[in-house]
């Protein structure tokens, strides 16, 4: 029996800037380890997909999403890239741009990583929420050497969807 989903971690806020989706997860480790996990291509091939190109800011890189169906690639724009505290793209190509940004903070010995999707009006938290929990427990399930979760097997948008509809 699979431990994914675990319950939803993500909440939706309404800022000035609009609707934020954010997902938090803890680590046992460095700032710099969580930074390498989430930058080294080799360690984010783990759990996500290939990143092409030389990650500063300013550079356009190339993100394969190798989980999902098709595996797609596209273009992410680096806005602000300060290691090991965290970074913002944007992405190219998905209609409207989309801004990521992964903001760490370490308190001893503990890592907090926090993912932010600033969502444009036209999408829903909904289609969105559970497939962002699924890549930060494949992260987390990589970084600790943990079984993978699969997104069919394990559920995800019928167990998790219902927390992002109403946000």
């Amino acid at each position: 029996m699979s431990t994914y989903p675990g319950p939803p971690t993500g909440q939706v806020h309404a800022t000035p800037q609009g609707r934020q989706l954010t997902i938090k997860r803890t680590f046992r480790a460095t700032i710099e380890d969580v930074w390498a996990s989430l930058t080294e291509p080799e360690r984010v091939a783990r759990w996500y997909g290939t990143i092409e190109g030389i990650q500063l800011p300013g550079q356009t890189i190339t993100i394969t999403m190798a989980y999902e169906e098709g595996s797609p690639a596209g273009p992410a724009r680096i806005i602000e890239c300060d290691p090991p505290n965290g970074f913002l793209i944007e992405t190219e190509g998905m209609g409207d741009p989309w801004r990521l940004r992964v903001q760490l903070d370490e308190t001893d010995g503990v890592t907090t990583m926090t993912f932010t999707h600033h969502l444009p009006d036209d999408l829903d938290a909904a289609d969105f929420g559970p497939g962002w929990e699924f890549y930060a427990d494949r992260h987390h399930a990589a970084f600790h050497g943990s079984a993978m979760p699969d997104w069919t097997t394990d559920r995800y948008q019928e167990l998790l969807g219902p927390h992002y509809d109403h946000s």
